[in-house]
């Protein structure tokens, strides 16, 4: 069921100057009059920034700055009715329901911000909103801009381009599709991005499945293989045995022969050594009686003398030994020849094995085409396994796309949405005297390009541009709806008879359940008057809001706060 949104009351305080601004509404129209630069645009701005909308932040920084706090009451009308309350004071945020339940909000100030993320949350499941739009490559819920963008015209750009009222949502990822597809009931909860994966995860799956059986279908090879693969098993098995045999004996003799190697480096080294210590030692000062410069007799103590024979003797011993152990040098170096030899020989027996098995032929059908046959097989091999894993892949994503509309069905939906569109948006032009469109896609929703006009008349195509999107999306019954908000509705130098065309068609096309809020530039000077428009126009039941009195500029805050101090009290003890 759509959730209706009725503002009740707005109030505006500074705490510095203490001058406040108060207005309520009606349930229908309400006319926003004022002189230009008055603060007509600042008071529809105040109120969408109050909801916590900080693009409108930039426009009301010199009202800002006076320390303004804002409330706004408003009634959410569904299954059961709500009171609400809205509190905004710089970047915390109070929404109270039916005077019970409160939610604060700390630290609003920026869109990225945990607070602000959990306050969009809160809004969205309080006014029933669930559009989610693509971020950084994934579906997310989508900002506060886009839950009031169908309703709300702003005066710099709303009357040049459709949907453009809120800066940002262009750089948003397919923002108009998505946009359009969750407001005319398309499909809520589309995500085209898991679609996207799985779309394109499909014809992945089918590409490989096609290549493979391509290559089983047409490699004369791998039949081949599969008809020959046994002639050559038995032969095989045969070599591989010798050549194990073989491979292992010619391992164990060069390990022998690397060994041996390294006795023999050892006693060569171990020999020069003492060699070269029994040198040594015969030049030894102790050795000597005289000294061989200047020939006077040397004196050695007991102990020197006896440690020098004794290392002299020692080093002659194990020189003896090493002589004894000659013929085992000898011996050795037999051996180590003997083993180079035996190595060579189970080389060549090794190789010759080889080759005598790859010129084996069994009806002119070498081992060597053999070996390449058993690598086609287990390429045949893989490529069934992967067929099958493929296959199987394939049937889940499949399954899993069956959630999702087809694309066919998408198509035709948003055209039928698009035709309907166009009957009510001919008719729309039609009674704002427009000449129609050549071009189809100027009536076509999600084809629509900049529309090919200017001045009054563009404004008069945007004008019945929004009312048929509003009333095309109201058919849609899980929509939100809130008041429409339309900013300058004379913008630009308009004729009398146009004023008059654009104040009949928003007259006609009120809804009774939607309030209409429209700003008109206004004078003490000018000869027809928001009073006059009202009796024309509205059988004088609009609310006329008047800013600065007709007469002043920049007059939002006009009025002392002191008559509204118990209202003010109320707002601070809210707060806590």
């Amino acid at each position: 069921m759509e959730k209706i949104v009725k503002y009740s009351n707005f109030f505006a305080y500074s705490k510095k100057t203490k001058k406040c601004f108060n207005t309520s509404f009606s349930d229908g129209i309400n006319i926003v009059h004022g002189k230009n630069t008055s603060g007509k645009s600042t008071l529809l701005q105040c109120i969408l920034y109050t909801f916590g909308i900080n693009d409108e932040k930039r426009k009301l920084e010199e009202l800002l700055s006076e320390d303004v706090i804002f409330r706004l009451e408003l009634t959410l009308v569904g299954s059961v009715a709500k009171k609400v309350n809205i509190i905004r004071d710089g970047e915390v945020l109070l929404i109270k329901i039916n005077e019970e339940n409160s939610a604060k909000f700390i630290g609003v100030g920026g869109n990225n911000s945990r607070e602000h993320m959990k306050l969009k949350a809160y809004l969205s499941k309080l006014f029933g909103f669930n559009l989610c739009l693509e971020y950084e490559g994934e579906y997310k819920p989508a900002s506060l801009e886009a839950m009031f963008l169908p309703y709300y015209v702003a005066q710099d750009v709303g009357w040049v381009y459709r949907h453009k009222s809120f800066r940002g949502l262009d750089f948003v990822k397919n923002f108009k599709v998505d946009f359009f597809d969750y407001y005319l009931g398309i499909d809520d909860k589309f995500n085209r991005i898991e679609k996207a994966k799985l779309v394109s995860k499909k014809k992945e799956i089918e590409t490989e499945i096609n290549l493979l059986e391509k290559i089983e279908r047409k490699d004369r090879d791998l039949k081949l293989s599969i008809m020959t693969d046994e002639l050559f098993g038995n032969e095989a098995a045969k070599y591989i045995e010798e050549f194990k045999a073989n491979k292992s004996e010619l391992i164990g003799l060069e390990k022998s022969y690397i060994i041996s190697c390294n006795e023999l480096t050892e006693l060569k080294e171990r020999r020069k050594i003492l060699l070269r210590v029994k040198r040594d030692l015969r030049k030894d000062l102790v050795s000597l009686n005289n000294c061989p410069t200047c020939q006077q007799t040397l004196e050695h103590t007991v102990e020197e003398v006896y440690n020098y024979h004794q290392d002299l003797n020692d080093t002659s011993k194990q020189i003896e030994l090493l002589n004894i152990n000659i013929k085992e040098l000898k011996d050795s170096q037999g051996k180590i020849n003997s083993l180079m030899n035996k190595i060579e020989k189970k080389k060549k027996a090794v190789a010759n094995d080889y080759f005598e098995l790859k010129d084996y032929n069994v009806a002119d059908f070498s081992f060597e085409s053999w070996l390449k046959n058993k690598v086609n097989i287990e390429l045949s091999a893989n490529i069934r396994s992967k067929l099958a894993q493929h296959y199987f892949d394939l049937s889940n994503v499949v399954k899993s796309l069956k959630f999702f509309k087809p694309d066919s069905v998408i198509s035709k939906e948003r055209n039928r949405a698009s035709d309907e569109f166009k009957s009510i948006f001919i008719v729309h032009l039609a009674s704002l005297k427009i000449k129609q469109f050549d071009d189809d896609r100027f009536y076509r929703l999600y084809e629509i390009p900049a529309f090919p006009r200017q001045g009054v008349e563009l404004l008069k195509i945007l004008l019945a541009y929004n009312f048929s999107f509003l009333e095309i999306i109201r058919r849609n019954k899980h929509i939100h709806v809130l008041p429409l908000i339309l900013d300058a509705i004379f913008e630009g130098d308009l004729e009398d008879e146009s004023r008059e065309q654009i104040l009949g068609f928003i007259a006609k096309n009120n809804k009774p359940d939607q309030q209409i809020i429209l700003s008109i530039a206004d004078s003490r000077k000018n000869i027809v008057s928001p009073q006059i428009y009202n009796e024309r126009y509205f059988s004088d039941k609009a609310k006329l809001i008047c800013i600065g009195g007709n007469k002043n500029t920049r007059s939002l805050l006009d009025e002392s706060g002191e008559e509204y101090q118990d209202y003010v009290n109320e707002i601070f003890e809210m707060l806590g």
